[in-house]
């Protein structure tokens, strides 16, 4: 039996006990009132007492109720966050099943691009190993690539400047670089460029820039040449008198002794001289002209117009004009014509053993694919 049915009980029975106290208390009938007993007061205080417990249970109750319904409420609440953690839990387990789904498809990728990888890494090893297997081929193919360029160019200067020194250096130097190479195959090509050197070492050597050097410092000495004095030439003899010697003197005031055995030289104006002079640096120019073309007849040709304008124009017997007139019979003897032989055998034998070498290269590429 719970306690909500023990209280209604309770009361019931009190109402049955007031009942009967008033019937015994009042009679309406006779028409006077009755004194309640103890027993009556005694069932009234029992009866007061359980209407307090009833309406104290009835309270406790109550409130046991609310806090039943609280508790109720809590556990609500904590249901409905319960589901939702659930709900959430669901979803993190789809997103977790798509991020193991795309862990895997990344794990496939990887092991796709470890195969890559690793094939990259067998072809570049074995491009690494044929590299080293070609170390020594590419060095010697640079220096016959470096031997062959200098060849080149010291046949350009034979061929453009006519300029054997130079090209004997450059040829030098690229025999030495062919030294460096342990190959007996290229025996034909040192034998040839031995006999190319040979044939510019007998070259006879002509110092083209100290020609051009003394010619130029005549350009600065043509301004200073002077025109020449005509003066009267007494005649000397040990036998003159000393009265003879002064009459000589007073009769050259008015008149002219000259030498009969030598032609007359005309007298030159200071327009002549000018003129002569720019002729005579255009013939300078003419000689320098020559020398650089290697033409023989007109630098002799120049040399003695030069020779000539001097001699007939200005004073060459002292001074600037000595100067010009020494220079240029030292430069009259020079011999400035040079035959350059054929000096490219080296570089074509050279050519021919690129190729060659080339075409073995390339056969030997072929077979190992």
């Amino acid at each position: 039996m719970s306690k909500t049915d023990g209280t209604i009980d309770n009361v019931g029975d009190s109402q049955t006990l007031n009942e009967e106290r008033y019937e015994g208390t009042v009679d309406t009938s006779r028409g006077k009132i009755k004194t309640p007993s103890l027993t009556q007061w005694i069932t009234v205080v029992i009866s007061l007492i359980v209407l307090g417990g009833v309406l104290g249970s009835s309270w406790y109750g109550w409130k046991y109720i609310q806090v039943i319904q609280m508790d109720l409420s809590r556990v609500s609440d904590n249901f409905l966050g319960l589901e939702r953690q659930m709900a959430s839990i669901k979803i993190l387990e789809s997103s977790s099943r798509e991020v193991q789904d795309d862990i895997k498809r990344i794990n496939i990728e990887i092991e796709g691009l470890d195969t890559r990888n690793q094939l990259v890494i067998d072809r570049t090893e074995a491009v690494a190993e044929q590299l080293a297997k070609s170390l020594v081929d590419t060095r010697s193919s640079y220096i016959l690539a470096e031997a062959e360029y200098l060849l080149k160019l010291g046949d350009q200067r034979l061929l453009i400047e006519r300029n054997p020194e130079t090209a004997l250096t450059l040829m030098r130097i690229a025999q030495a670089l062919l030294g460096q190479l342990q190959d007996g195959r290229l025996l034909t090509v040192r034998k040839l460029l031995a006999k190319d050197l040979q044939a510019l070492e007998s070259i006879p050597f002509i110092d083209v820039l100290g020609v051009q050097a003394d010619l130029l410092a005549l350009d600065s000495v043509l301004d200073d040449l002077q025109l020449p004095m005509r003066r009267l030439t007494p005649i000397s003899s040990e036998e003159k008198t000393v009265v003879l010697e002064q009459w000589i003197d007073k009769l050259s005031k008015f008149i002219r002794i000259r030498r009969v055995d030598e032609p007359i030289t005309p007298l030159v104006s200071a327009a002549d001289s000018g003129r002569a002079r720019e002729i005579l640096r255009l013939s300078l120019e003419q000689i320098k002209v020559a020398l650089i073309r290697e033409d023989q007849a007109l630098f002799n040709s120049g040399i003695a117009q030069a020779k000539r304008l001097s001699t007939h124009f200005f004073d060459v017997n002292s001074g600037p004009g000595f100067r010009v007139l020494n220079t240029l019979s030292l430069l009259e003897d020079i011999q400035i014509v040079r035959s350059i032989p054929d000096a490219a055998q080296g570089l074509r034998a050279l050519k021919i053993y690129r190729q060659t070498l080339t075409n073995e290269r390339a056969a030997a590429a072929e077979v190992n694919q």
